[in-house]
């Protein structure tokens, strides 16, 4: 792809911190490694370094990595995978160092937030299906408690209630962004006559459609499918599957410069990236039928 990432310390005179939580980045099929490129990208054409830092469920939960990144002269600190602790928060505020939060959403002043725009995405989703014939659409989410998922399920249930569709919570699953453990799910969707599925990741999407054509279903001549994310992966799926592209380096790059404009003095809500569909051939056209 042309570009690299490394988990090793790149440390210059000026570096920032990125803070990792439940986001592989490893290689270019997981959803971190653009992110994090695009932030190491932007970081190097301003002469800084990239320190990457994992951390652990508990400090997650705690707010306990103050001794990862305070009092390190770090030029910023981005969170990927979670939010920061309100504590953490609250214990670094004297200290002005900019926080931004990548796909992701916290409020407080002193933490911007970086990423798509989920209601962008999922409202060319449903009308995509929609355009293809599509009127009982399922959804697959992530964590049910992550704003990601959230944010999707709403735009979802908006855009359905907007074009006369009525919702159904059967049709309505929460899984893991990991793709694990989602047979019973998908399938419990699918028994409901779905025309289609939603999956709010390519990682969903791809182990949906495996599921659901061990089950024997077809994709997509029973069951239309649609991703989010446009990982490598989704080139790979049988068939190929339609998702909706977010461009992960870009978020890293866009993330990197909001750091700076708070460092400025610049206050920063949130910053929101269009989405596009990227049509392949995991949705049918039933007009006809």
């Amino acid at each position: 792809m042309g570009y690299n990432i490394s988990p090793e310390r790149m440390m210059c005179k000026k570096n920032v911190a990125v803070l990792v939580f439940g986001i592989h980045y490893g290689t270019s099929n997981q959803f971190g490694y653009e992110i994090i490129a695009g932030i190491q990208m932007a970081a190097i054409e301003n002469n800084m370094g990239i320190n990457i830092i994992s951390v652990t469920e508990n400090q997650v939960n705690t707010g306990d990595y103050d001794h990862l990144v305070i009092d390190k002269n770090y030029e910023g600190i981005f969170f990927l995978g979670f939010r920061p602790h309100i504590d953490f928060i609250q214990r670094n505020r004297g200290h002005n160092i900019p926080m931004v939060v990548l796909d992701n959403y916290i409020e407080n002043p002193l933490v911007a937030r970086v990423g798509c725009d989920n209601a962008d995405g999922i409202t060319q989703a449903v009308k995509h299906l929609y355009a293809k014939g599509h009127r009982k659409i399922g959804f697959l989410g992530g964590e049910a408690d992550s704003i990601v998922t959230i944010e999707r399920k709403n735009a979802y249930v908006n855009n359905l209630s907007a074009l006369g569709i009525p919702v159904s919570e059967s049709i309505i699953k929460y899984g893991h962004f990991s793709g694990k453990r989602i047979k019973r799910l998908v399938l419990d969707i699918a028994k409901e006559n779905v025309t289609a599925i939603i999956c709010i990741s390519d990682v969903l999407a791809s182990n949906a459609i495996k599921e659901l054509t061990k089950a024997g279903y077809r994709i997509p001549q029973d069951i239309s499918i649609i991703g989010y994310d446009n990982l490598p992966i989704s080139e790979c799926c049988v068939p190929p599957l339609t998702t909706i592209y977010q461009n992960r380096l870009h978020i890293g790059k866009a993330a990197f410069f909001t750091m700076q404009q708070i460092k400025s003095g610049i206050q920063i809500s949130s910053v929101q990236l269009h989405t596009r569909l990227v049509e392949r051939g995991s949705v049918a056209d039933i007009n006809q039928h």
